[in-house]
Order: structure tokens, then sequence, then C-alpha cells
């Protein structure tokens, strides 16, 4: 056999060799996104079925404020506009985004409700937000943020770090947004707005 055949069979050896271990870790990286992005969207599933539960306060909240004539509507429209955007189709970034807007917006209606006495003493509001049931949910909120916040900040690592990047980059594996959970309130004052322009008979 000549030299030459020898060096040829060698070095195709060698590049097979090569490419199989690129292959096999691409492979490896690829599949460890898909278990750190799974981890980040199972956490943020428990953080969703908390706010559906403050979703689902939204119309009976609207409908206390109603019934008292109370006229500063920005927090309760902003609130029913995030709602409205709430849906199970939305990327984890949107849907983060999303949760701060509603959670947001949550405590800037929880703001109306203590000053006007006369809603918080309203039977309604005492079955929806009273007995510690916005105490706990807080606190179950605090406690999944914290949850999703390790995950994504894993997984964003991973994002950015040479190799894993290329492999990020070429498969579109973004970077996860934190929750921040009522860093961003607007403690400017209210607009005014007419009932009629919230709430539709």
């Amino acid at each position: 056999m000549e030299i030459s055949t020898i060096v040829w069979i060698g070095a195709s050896v060698f590049v097979a060799v090569i490419l199989y271990i690129l292959i096999k870790n691409w492979v490896v990286i690829y599949n460890k996104f898909v278990y750190w992005r799974t981890r980040a969207e199972r956490k943020f599933a428990d953080i969703d079925v908390v706010m559906q539960q403050r979703i689902d306060m939204l119309p009976a909240l609207a409908q206390i404020v109603k019934k008292y004539d109370i006229h500063e509507y920005k927090a309760l429209k902003e609130v029913i506009e995030a709602r409205s955007r709430w849906t199970k189709d939305a990327s984890l970034n949107e849907k983060v985004q999303t949760v701060q807007e509603i959670d947001n917006s949550f405590l800037r209606i929880q703001a109306v409700f203590e000053k006007y006495p006369q809603l918080k003493a309203d039977a309604l509001h005492q079955s929806i937000l009273g007995h510690g049931n916005v105490s706990r949910m807080e606190s179950r909120l605090r406690e999944f943020r914290l949850g999703y916040n390790r995950v994504a900040q894993d997984y964003n690592e991973r994002v950015q770090k040479f190799p894993r990047n290329v492999v990020a980059k070429v498969h579109g594996f973004k970077l996860l947004d934190y929750l921040t959970m009522g860093n961003q309130v607007n403690q400017g004052p209210q607009q005014s707005y007419k009932p009629k322009e919230l709430f539709e008979e």
C-alpha cells in the first residue's frame, strides 16, 4: 500500500472522528437547551395558575368599582387590557411580559381600593381579597418567581457561553426574560375614564 494512500486513509479517519465528536457534542448541547427551556416552562406553569386566579378576580373587582362610581379607572382599564392579552399560545417571554403588566396593574387597583374605604368594605371585595387571600397569593407568587428566575438564569448562562452560544443561535434558543413582579409600578397621577368607556352592559 502506498504511503499516500495510508496518509489519505489516516486523514479520513481523523476527520471522521472529529466530525463524530462535534456532532455528538452538538446533540448533547442541543438536548441540554431543550431540557432547561422545558424546566423554565414548567416553573412558569406554577405562576400561570396563580395569575389565572388573579385574572378571574378582575370582573368582580370591576363590578365593585362600577357600583360605587369611582372615577379613577386607569388602573382597572389597564388590568382589563392585560387580561385580554393573556393567551396560552404566546411565547414564554411574551407571557412573562403580560404577567408583569397584570401584576403592576393589580397593584395599582389595590391602591385604588386602599384609597376608598367604601370599596374595601364591600362584601364582594371581602370575599375576593379578604381573609389573607392576597397575602397567600403574593407569597406563592414570590416563591414561584424565585424558582422561575433561577432556572431562567441557568438557561441564559448557557445561551451566552461559547461554544453553546453557537448551537443556541443556530437553533433559535433565545434569552429568557426575568420576572420582576411589581417593580415597575407607575406611581404617577391616575387619569379619569367614564364608566361607559370601560364597562359595557
